[in-house]
């Protein structure tokens, strides 16, 4: 398995992905709303949940699979979570933006599919943590999959109120006060990641005591 030679790449390479994500957020903000393409407008609640999911089930997993202080028990969560999450990128855009034919069911299976994958290798981990950098990964693993339970309410709230098929789909819930109870749910969970993510971040790539690291063969 590919890791990175250095924990300074490893937070050169994390803080990079976030900075380029924070900008890729703020262009397709624009974008969708002023252009309105497919999908409608997008408010800044969903806006923050889309690129935090982005981080959490993307990016994070991706960077976690190839940290060479981790033992490969700890780093293959991780590594499955992007794989299935790069299949659910590719077959969804397609479906989104070429064939529009998406449903929200789709998402919701395979949320499903997602935490119960991380929840067997965090219930398969739960005896073994050693050190702070794997009791770390424990407490993300959990996270990571707890994050699905909102995403499959805001998907259930997608089919349930929006038109997601066809030219005038609607994938975005948009700042309107008749979808204020959602957008509520939103922002609880876009204010509990924005906590979170800084506290994560800093003590995965700069927390972690350097005797109790270790590579992994």
């Amino acid at each position: 398995m590919w890791t990175f030679g250095s924990e300074r790449a490893l937070a050169r390479a994390a803080y990079g992905a976030v900075a380029a994500l924070a900008g890729t957020a703020i262009l397709f903000y624009w974008l969708q709303n002023q252009y309105r393409p497919v999908g409608g407008d997008i408010s800044w609640p969903k806006l923050f949940w889309l690129a935090y999911a982005i981080l959490l089930w993307f990016i994070l997993p991706a960077l976690l699979a190839a940290d060479r202080r981790l033992a490969p028990e700890w780093r293959k969560p991780f590594l499955v979570l992007a794989l299935l999450m790069f299949a659910r990128g590719v077959v969804e855009g397609w479906m989104l933006y070429v064939s529009l034919n998406w449903s929200p069911w789709y998402g919701i299976f395979h949320d499903a599919a997602c935490a119960l994958v991380l929840g067997f290798h965090a219930f398969a981990l739960v005896p073994g943590p050693r050190n702070p950098l794997e009791r770390l990964m424990l407490a993300h693993l959990v996270i990571t999959a707890l994050m699905f339970a909102p995403e499959v309410y805001f998907a259930w709230y997608m089919q349930a109120n929006f038109n997601t098929q066809g030219e005038s789909a609607i994938y975005f819930v948009p700042d309107d006060v008749r979808y204020a109870d959602v957008l509520r749910v939103t922002t609880g969970v876009v204010l509990f990641l924005t906590a979170y993510f800084p506290f994560f971040l800093f003590h995965w790539l700069h927390g972690t005591p350097r005797s109790n690291r270790h590579a992994a063969s």
